[in-house]
């Protein structure tokens, strides 16, 4: 008998906590008040016995619940700070209470978060695309100025009737300016495919010391997709800045598309 006394006791208990925590007994002689931690902007019930009314025009905190007999319903009430709340709705004719503060702790999540992760994204695209066009503006201008003052050539390498020229390294801010020439004097219009930087480090017949590592080309600025024969261009790569040690070297690669004619010359 003491072992029913206790459970039924446990059972009493663990409805009454749940009553205190997440259900809400309401009826139609009096108004259950609720105070919540922020201006109320959206609620609504799930059945038409329960009526929940907020001030709409200037938010509040205060909301006002009641109810008729009937199946039993929820709550769901959103606040300004995106908190989201909800209530299991029960009918009874008598009250235990009449009100009820709210805490931040009560909800049961917040809606907001993804749009703030959404618009925080979209921001950060936006900054992004503003910092990805600001550097474009400022490769073009340095470029054409490298391109529009150099007229020396540094080095040069010709083969099967293809001039590669190195005419000018430059630099400006964080990046290396490398002013570049083709001269095609074959009979074949010259298709290219690539050009592509290195840095050399050691020298090739010592393999055990030597390293070519490929410069990220950030821009390229009157760069040619074809070089007529008799014809020559002059052209400039924006990679990060490099600077060379006494045994480091840099190397441009040019190659041919879909043809096997290839120019490599070095800086030094």
């Amino acid at each position: 008998m003491k072992t029913l006394q206790r459970i039924s006791i446990f059972v009493w208990s663990i409805t009454a906590l749940q009553a205190q925590t997440d259900t809400l007994i309401v009826n139609e002689t009096h108004l259950f008040s609720l105070l919540f931690p922020e201006p109320i902007t959206n609620a609504v019930t799930g059945h038409s016995n329960y009526t929940f009314g907020y001030n709409t025009d200037t938010p509040g905190r205060l909301g006002l619940l009641q109810g008729h007999a009937g199946t039993d319903s929820n709550l769901l009430v959103l606040t300004s700070d995106g908190l989201a709340y909800s209530f299991y709705l029960t009918y009874r004719k008598q009250l235990g209470k009449s009100h009820r503060f709210i805490d931040k702790n009560d909800a049961i999540g917040n809606v907001l978060i993804k749009k703030r992760l959404d618009s925080l994204d979209q921001q950060e695209k936006s900054r992004s695309q503003t910092i990805v066009q600001s550097d474009t503006v400022q490769y073009r201008k340095a470029s054409h100025y490298f391109l529009e003052r150099s007229s020396k050539v540094l080095k040069s390498k010709r083969k099967n009737g293809i001039i590669l020229r190195l005419c000018e390294v430059g630099y400006f801010g964080k990046e290396t300016y490398i002013v570049l020439e083709i001269e095609n004097k074959s009979k074949i219009d010259f298709d290219v495919d690539y050009i592509q930087i290195f840095k050399e480090q050691g020298s090739g017949s010592k393999k055990s010391s030597y390293q070519k590592l490929l410069s990220d080309t950030l821009y390229r600025y009157r760069m040619p997709s074809r070089v007529p024969t008799a014809y020559k261009q002059r052209f400039v790569c924006v990679i990060p800045k490099v600077t060379l040690g006494s045994r480091e070297n840099l190397l441009m690669e040019l190659r041919e598309k879909q043809g096997n004619r290839q120019v490599v010359i070095r800086s030094k």
